[in-house]
């Protein structure tokens, strides 16, 4: 298995998962026509993740702007994570939000609640 490295572009985040240490960091923009064909492949690489994850898996949202149907893909990623976390495997998020970007922090509030891992929503002071 290898590293998921997707870089950032103007409409999609960078993303970086690592099977190895457990690391995952999802950060920029996701405004995507198509945010299916962007998010399939993590889902997927997290499905096989899965089978043998690090100790703890850590993720990092640090988005500045997600568009609906980016949000519905990244409740389908989370939702793989929260199956890993039922399966006993340590998951914890950190949703970064702008100051004072209240709707950027109520979409990782929403997300996040349906979810049984631990998380934060914190807020990033300029």
């Amino acid at each position: 298995m290898e590293k998921l490295i997707i870089k950032e572009t103007k409409h999609s985040p960078l993303v970086a998962l690592d099977h190895k240490t457990g690391a995952f960091e999802i950060k920029g923009s996701s405004f995507l026509d198509n945010a299916h064909e962007f998010y399939m492949p993590l889902i997927l690489w997290v499905k096989e993740y899965a089978k043998k994850p690090a100790e703890i898996t850590k993720l990092q949202f640090d988005l500045n702007y997600i568009n609906t149907s980016s949000q519905r893909m990244l409740f389908d990623f989370l939702k793989e994570l929260n199956a890993m976390h039922k399966t006993g495997a340590k998951i914890h998020i950190d949703w970064l939000y702008d100051e004072n970007d209240y709707d950027l922090r109520d979409v990782g509030e929403d997300l996040l609640s349906f979810m049984e891992f631990s998380y934060k929503i914190i807020e990033k002071v300029s």
